[in-house]
């Protein structure tokens, strides 16, 4: 009688999984071509009637400083995305890891956790995850380019693959066509593949925006290069490309041929040049560059700094970042500039500021690497004592994490 109930316990504890594991294809450690965070990979892919389930791992390396405590958490508002941003399916839910909230992985600590969502219709072969975008020091679980197991489906087939000896099925008289172009979003059936020589008509889409002085508000003519990061057909290493904004209105048009994601900078002569990640799919983009002025007294946070937790270490995703202070600085060869580093209220407050100290000497140290001579930049290190929010919530507290760069003279 312990026996049936111990059995009946466990049924109704993995209900949910074996209900959702009635697997039709399976690829075992699938062909990545880029992804946002090296701790974590993918284990396995799985394709059922009703979900695409991603099996990860989260790794932390061994470390000697068992104070060294990073967190994991999977945002609900994660895509996949196939062909070019064609399509995205949606998340489901989550096994082992929590949504939106921090759950703390110490260092050594293995985590394996599960992500749902909807199913990638059959025939596309690659996608991308994309969880979120990157801010302050939290990294997503962004995947670019996951090879999969994926076959279309053939008509009057169930998902799963038939012999190759069971001969085709003999079409019907005057058989209505699988796929019918369409010219209007959102017009007509949605095709599930199309016939193969038969192209549908595409979509004119574009990135477009205004460039302007941020405290000014008057258009500026900026230079806005783009380059597409990841896409059905990209590998993320092909060229970049460039248009000019047009005056007198400052107003830019990237016309989209290959649909994905893009990485925009927009550069102006007496400017800093302020980048985006922008996701296009079968509507336009629309992106407004506020350019902040070379100006002695400026200050701008270089968001896309990294450090690891409790470190001071740059991590290789800081580097174009501070390329791209290193290129405004070359063209401003007297301009000298202020580094100042900040942390949360949490942990011991003279560690904090040793620490926010030896994290912009670092940044330093790397621009002088790379010509800047030493003179030209100043630091100082705040630890917790200049907060930009009330420093209480896990939201707020990685907004605090930061270095600001401050323009003491052009």
């Amino acid at each position: 009688m312990k026996r049936q109930l111990l059995t009946c316990l466990m049924l109704l504890f993995w209900a949910p999984t074996l209900w959702a594991q009635q697997v039709q294809y399976t690829t075992e450690r699938p062909r990545v071509d880029d992804v946002n965070d090296e701790d974590v990979t993918i284990q396995r892919v799985e394709l059922t009637e009703k979900y695409t389930i991603i099996y990860m791992r989260h790794s932390t390396p061994k470390e000697n400083d068992p104070l060294n405590i990073s967190t994991i958490g999977f945002q609900p508002t994660s895509r996949l995305y196939v062909n070019q941003g064609e399509r995205s399916y949606k998340f489901v839910r989550a096994e082992n890891i929590p949504l939106e909230t921090r759950r703390r992985v110490k260092p050594g600590e293995r985590v394996d956790f599960v992500a749902f969502f909807e199913r990638i219709d059959p025939g596309y072969t690659t996608f991308d995850l994309f969880e979120c975008k990157d801010r302050g020091t939290y990294t997503c679980f962004n995947f670019w380019g996951v090879h999969i197991t994926n076959p279309a489906r053939k008509p009057k087939d169930t998902y799963a693959q038939r012999p190759r000896s069971v001969p085709p099925t003999q079409p019907k008289a005057n058989p209505q066509p699988r796929y019918t172009p369409r010219t209007t979003p959102g017009v007509g059936d949605t095709p599930a593949k199309p016939e193969v020589g038969v192209a549908p008509a595409p979509v004119a889409v574009a990135i477009n925006g205004i460039t302007r002085d941020a405290t000014t508000k008057k258009p500026v003519a900026a230079t806005v290069t783009f380059r597409l990061l990841s896409g059905a057909e990209a590998a993320g290493d092909g060229p970049a490309d460039s248009i000019r904004s047009t005056m007198p209105g400052g107003t830019y048009r990237i016309p989209v041929e290959t649909r994905g994601v893009y990485a925009v900078t927009a550069s102006a002569r007496g400017y800093f040049s302020q980048s985006d990640t922008l996701a296009t799919n079968r509507v336009d983009v629309t992106r407004d560059f506020n350019l902040i002025p070379i100006a002695a007294g400026t200050k701008i946070t270089l968001r896309a700094v990294y450090f690891n937790v409790s470190k001071f270490d740059l991590k290789p995703e800081s580097f174009p970042e501070l390329n791209r202070l290193v290129g405004v600085m070359e063209d401003n060869p007297t301009m000298t500039i202020r580094l100042e580093g900040h942390t949360d209220t949490v942990g011991d407050f003279d560690a904090n500021v040793e620490l926010s100290r030896n994290r912009v000497d670092e940044v330093k140290r790397y621009l002088v690497s790379k010509g800047i001579r030493a003179d030209r930049i100043e630091t100082i290190g705040y630890g917790p004592s200049r907060p930009i929010n009330t420093n209480k919530s896990l939201k707020e507290r990685p907004e605090n994490r930061r270095v600001d760069m401050v323009v003491v003279k052009v």
